[in-house]
């Protein structure tokens, strides 16, 4: 798998994480609960140097930002907040280093509005797909679908732009009820922006 996973603490007295379900996604799919890679901000500084360097990293391609968000900024571990504009330069910057990343997928409250996938494309200029959620989601619900996307997108084969379009494709006709529910939404860059659900 060519994924990096970044996260954000969720609850100041429990261990609750994605990363067992990337571990075990990672087993299922190559054998190894190892290949992939993960990491855990705690502020916007270090958000900015795990996404920098990370996307310069040969053999990565896709990050998964994992923690609390809302409308206008995600949240590091010790609870500062770090703005879209920091996320946004952070992800020209990171497209100026050496544009490797095909996508971003924000597994983050409120933080996969259109505004926000459009932003994140336009900033980049190379990355060919971004995803989120436009809803305050549940985790268990979330994860589920996070789940069902990786899983999917994982099977698929092709450029980004074909695999994320087939993903979506699959995932339209297989849970289009709780993509719905959770407003769940995916943008794609081929020369110019398109929402694909």
């Amino acid at each position: 798998m060519k994924l990096a996973v970044i996260e954000g603490k969720w609850f100041n007295k429990r261990n609750t994480s994605v990363r067992g379900m990337f571990d075990l996604l990672s087993d299922i799919r190559t054998d190894s609960p190892h290949n992939y890679h993960y990491e855990m901000f705690n502020d916007a500084t270090a958000f900015r140097e795990i996404f920098l360097r990370l996307s310069a990293t040969r053999g990565i391609h896709h990050i998964y930002v994992a923690s609390h968000g809302n409308n206008n900024c995600l949240f590091g571990t010790n609870g500062d907040s770090i703005s879209r504009t920091i996320i946004q330069n952070t992800i020209a910057a990171a497209n100026k280093e050496d544009g490797r990343l095909d996508s971003i997928y924000f597994g983050c409250c409120l933080f996969g509005t259109q505004e926000i996938l459009e932003a994140s494309l336009t900033a980049s200029g190379s990355i060919r797909w971004v995803a989120g959620y436009d809803k305050s989601v549940e985790f268990i619900a979330s994860s589920a679908l996070d789940w069902i996307f990786w899983n999917t997108y994982e099977s698929t084969s092709g450029t980004p732009l074909k695999r994320i379009t087939e993903t979506v494709t699959i995932m339209k006709n297989e849970v289009p009820g709780l993509m719905t529910k959770l407003g769940f939404h995916v943008a794609a860059w081929d020369g110019k922006f398109k929402m694909l659900v």
